[in-house]
């Protein structure tokens, strides 16, 4: 089964503004590959969490997840070819770069490219903050989660749920149709939403350890409010407090703190909405984002709460910048 997300693959136009706003915005350590050409990112101990990549073409992203052996590997590639998906390995040159033992991958019913590897090595250097943070939490919980908009909603809810043996965590039919999947104790891995829209990447959540980090980030992101494109806010089921920020490419990273976690006993509701508060989202059309303003009233007027749980607050020193 499915551990962990492990990683990203970006190939994007945008390759100096991405390494300008993940490192000195975000707080990723940069690591130059083939200068101005290709970066790996780091987040935390391990070899890389993307690599980045320049084309002259479309941009687009890829996932890596990760399983535990080769024999796991082979059962997932068994998995995914009784189903009808056309698998292929990794290269030797792919894996080098990547830091993995092994890989393959193929095409979800999006068209969006998903690997799976097992054996991604640890880097032979400390992590090194773009700017003064107290870190990420990473871990068995792998590097955050992802979110899809997708016009394939049955197909990809097979796909994670059946194949790649993610559970359900909760799901919604307000303001949009969508799931929530975890493969590990992180409350979700996967979010799938059918917005009506085209198929796209939504976010990536990368979830800091300090509180602080995410204020700071957002007072950075002030100074461009269009770079904004969900507001400061908290989520319903997660309890994450975080704010989207658009990346050169268009999609977004959400900036996260204090998301719960899952455990063998939880069990699945049905969300009577996606945020607490704020979460405004600016890409809604606007009876739908009227909608979602509505759900927050009713929420408020319920006097819906949710406790703070972490762990991981760093105290009195941040990792310092060398």
């Amino acid at each position: 089964m499915i551990q962990a997300l492990s990683y990203l693959i970006v190939e994007t136009p945008h390759l100096e503004a991405w390494v300008k706003q993940v490192r000195d915005h975000i707080g990723m350590h940069v690591e130059v590959v083939d200068p101005d050409q290709c970066v790996r990112l780091r987040v935390d101990q391990k070899f890389q969490r993307f690599v980045v990549t320049k084309t002259d073409g479309q941009a687009t992203m890829a996932m890596g997840f990760e399983v535990a052996d080769s024999t796991e590997l082979d059962r997932i590639v068994n998995a995914l070819v009784n189903d009808g998906y056309s698998v292929t390995k990794g290269t030797e040159q792919e894996l080098e770069l990547r830091g993995v033992d092994g890989m393959i991958f193929f095409h979800d019913p999006d068209g969006v490219r998903i690997e799976v590897c097992y054996g991604l090595a640890d880097a032979d250097s400390p992590f090194e903050p773009g700017r003064p943070i107290g870190g990420f939490r990473t871990g068995d919980m792998g590097l955050g989660h992802v979110a899809l908009i997708t016009e394939h909603f049955e197909q990809l809810s097979h796909l994670y749920r059946d194949l790649f043996a993610f559970k359900l965590s909760d799901h919604a039919d307000a303001p949009f149709r969508v799931e929530f999947l975890h493969c590990n104790p992180r409350h979700h891995t996967i979010g799938l939403a059918d917005t009506g829209g085209p198929a796209k990447v939504y976010h990536l959540m990368l979830e800091y350890n300090d509180f602080d980090d995410v204020g700071r980030a957002y007072d950075m992101a002030l100074t461009n409010p269009d770079s904004i494109g969900v507001s400061l806010g908290r989520h319903i089921n997660d309890h994450v407090t975080s704010f989207y920020l658009k990346n050169p490419d268009g999609w977004m990273f959400e900036l996260g703190w204090a998301s719960r976690t899952v455990g063998p006993d939880w069990e699945v509701e049905k969300l009577e909405g996606l945020s607490l508060w704020g979460h405004d989202r600016t890409w809604l059309p606007d009876d739908k984002r009227e909608e979602a303003r509505q759900i927050l009233k009713r929420l408020a007027e319920k006097g819906v709460r949710a406790p703070v749980v972490t762990t991981n607050q760093t105290t009195n020193q941040t990792t310092k910048v060398k």
